[in-house]
């Protein structure tokens, strides 16, 4: 059996940041993340979790063979982390919004603002007041 290598673990720990967390992050703020990923960012999920599975078999390797240990147990770590961190930041934090004030409950009266529209002319929310309007906030930058 070859001996381990000190690369592999860490080399494991850039590719599991390198799909999961770090492009997520950038995509998001930059405002070009593909709509059908934005919540389900499935492909990202598996190659993070791919790449932190191998990393904490090459650290059981590393143990096993007692060679190496510290880069391996480093790497292990920081991938298991980010890729936790990912899916943290994806499925609960995403999610832990506050609820609506109550102003904006259904049925209720929104109050007076104006905003640009698609053209960037101010609409004011009195001009429509008796026609039926819907108005749809999305959260965050999108």
């Amino acid at each position: 059996m070859k001996p381990l290598r000190w690369w592999g673990p860490a080399l494991g720990a850039v590719i599991a940041l390198a799909v999961g967390l770090v492009p997520y992050a950038l995509l998001n703020a930059s405002g070009k993340m593909p709509p059908g990923l934005r919540d389900n960012p499935w492909p990202m999920e598996v190659g993070a979790g791919l790449a932190t599975a191998f990393v904490v078999l090459l650290a059981i390797q590393a143990y096993q063979e007692r060679r190496a240990r510290v880069v391996a147990t480093i790497s292990s770590a920081l991938a298991v982390l980010s890729t936790a961190g990912f899916l943290v930041m994806v499925h609960v934090a995403a999610y832990d919004l506050p609820p609506a004030p109550k102003e904006l409950q259904v049925d209720t009266a929104a109050p007076e603002f104006t905003l640009p529209d698609e053209e960037g002319r101010p609409v004011a929310l009195a001009s429509l007041r008796g026609n039926p309007t819907l108005l749809v906030f999305y959260r965050g930058s999108w």
